[in-house]
């Protein structure tokens, strides 16, 4: 079977529209999300619509808990923190429900699923190192767990002899006697200094991983963020990618 996984929309319409087009045209029916639906963006009731329709699971992220009160937000910089502001104002009580009932982490056929890391997934902590990703490979069952949270696509795997090493190709072949952490990046704030929204595309049967960059109308989504009232900044990192 042929998943998208998709992550890290964070309240941008545009971009979550742009990025099912690309999902809808490559004839795949079975979407994942790893979670931070909310937060940033100035449609967080409409991505949570979409993404309750459309995903076979959603995850919980942490700018997802943090406007229902469930996680400290003093960690977050000010930018994150008027959004969360934002957002928790601006959410409806559907909204604030579906979020409510989100999990962590699933096991799923062959894979694992989480927005941050599969050790202590509530911590929030990132896998952005290959220190990081050691840290991580015991704490999931499967050739692979795919995750979100830092916005930025990598993929991490661990060979035989314990050598864990930064993968390159795209599509990559996941190969026997290797394990892989892999970063589908974010669609509504890439990190990468690629403005294109980032998705993934795992078949669990070929093993096939393959990263998607998709564009969108970024003009618009930034109009949208100043005339909400969110910070500026939130609209001007989206043309950068950062």
């Amino acid at each position: 079977m042929k998943y998208a996984i998709i992550s890290d929309i964070h309240g941008n319409l545009e971009a979550l529209e742009s990025v099912l087009a690309e999902i809808d045209r490559r004839e795949i029916e079975t979407i994942l999300c790893l979670g931070d639906v909310v937060g940033y963006g100035p449609n967080p009731n409409e991505c949570i619509k979409i993404v309750k329709e459309r995903t076979e699971i959603t995850l919980a992220g942490n700018h997802d808990h943090a406007p229902l009160g469930k996680i400290d937000v003093s960690y977050f910089n000010p930018w994150a923190r008027r959004a969360i502001e934002w957002t928790r104002e601006h959410i409806t009580e559907e909204t604030r429900e579906f979020l409510l009932e989100l999990a962590l982490k699933k096991e799923m056929d062959g894979f694992t699923i989480v927005h941050a890391t599969p050790h202590n997934p509530h911590e929030w902590n990132y896998i952005i190192t290959i220190g990081d990703a050691i840290k991580n490979f015991p704490e999931f069952r499967g050739q692979v767990c795919f995750i979100g949270h830092s916005h930025v696509p990598m993929n991490i795997s661990l060979g035989n002899g314990d050598t864990c090493k930064i993968e390159k190709e795209n599509p990559l072949t996941l190969a026997d006697g290797f394990r892989y952490i892999v970063n589908v990046g974010s669609i509504g704030q890439p990190r990468d200094l690629n403005p294109f929204s980032a998705f993934g595309i795992f078949d669990n049967e070929t093993l096939v991983y393959e990263l998607v960059r998709v564009e969108y109308d970024i003009e618009k989504t930034q109009s949208k963020i100043i005339a909400s009232d969110l910070p500026d900044f939130l609209a001007e990192r989206l043309e950068l990618g950062q």
